[in-house]
């Protein structure tokens, strides 16, 4: 992605960061959901007690989505028709509950993001001129957040 989406994603998030908070990486992809488990009535009450539950429910709603990593969580926000970062914030999610469980790269690559240790989490596809900042997300995902 260009230099100036991502600096426009930044943009974006800053009114709504929280003291010390720094965005980290910001890409595009196509979000989804998916669970590696038969419990996922139960997984998805704790994401809701736990406050991510909304991101479960708007990422069905939306599926080409702009991802803002930061020091202390994940971003999910709308795209725009032209692929650039929109205003609406689609949900939002812990930084220590995102934790990278797979990346496959390839013509489209392939980044499964769990929720902590629950077996649910979202999968995003990114297609190969993007594939640079699905490996810089990847990269940061492995790096302990500081916040």
């Amino acid at each position: 992605m260009h230099h100036k989406l991502q600096t426009r994603a930044f943009q974006q998030v800053a009114p709504l960061l929280q003291a010390g908070e720094q965005p980290v990486v910001a890409t595009r992809a196509s979000v989804g959901s998916f669970s590696s488990g038969r419990l996922g009535a139960v997984v998805k009450q704790t994401l809701i007690a736990e406050g991510a539950g909304a991101l479960g429910a708007a990422l069905s709603s939306s599926t080409k989505q702009f991802v803002v990593l930061t020091t202390h969580r994940m971003i999910f926000l709308s795209q725009t028709l032209l692929g650039g970062p929109g205003r609406k914030v689609l949900g939002e999610l812990p930084r220590g509950h995102a934790v990278l469980a797979e990346a496959k790269w390839g013509m489209v690559s392939l980044l499964r993001i769990a929720f902590g240790d629950s077996g649910d989490g979202v999968a995003m596809t990114f297609p190969r001129v993007d594939r640079k900042n699905a490996e810089a997300l990847a990269a940061a995902l492995q790096q302990s957040p500081t916040g």
